[in-house]
């Protein structure tokens, strides 16, 4: 994709930055508009931000998510 001729033709990638300042590329906004040509102000949670949210609504204790963490499963 990121070789693709008609993606860059089209410019559909943005440079992004991770919360760290990490850069990356991703997709762009779909379709391009003249008027409202859109933008990317947000690339996405990082990884493992709903981690405890989603182990407690599974029915984990905040104990047991440490452990886990600890042992280096999660």
């Amino acid at each position: 994709m990121f070789q693709d001729p008609q993606f860059l033709a089209r410019e559909m990638f943005l440079n992004a930055h991770l919360p760290d300042g990490t850069p990356f590329k991703m997709p762009g906004i779909v379709p391009k508009l003249s008027d409202s040509p859109g933008s990317a102000d947000w690339v996405g949670p990082e990884l493992g931000a709903h981690t405890n949210t989603i182990l407690k609504e599974l029915g984990y204790t905040q104990e047991t998510i440490e452990e886990l963490r600890k042992e280096k499963v999660i």
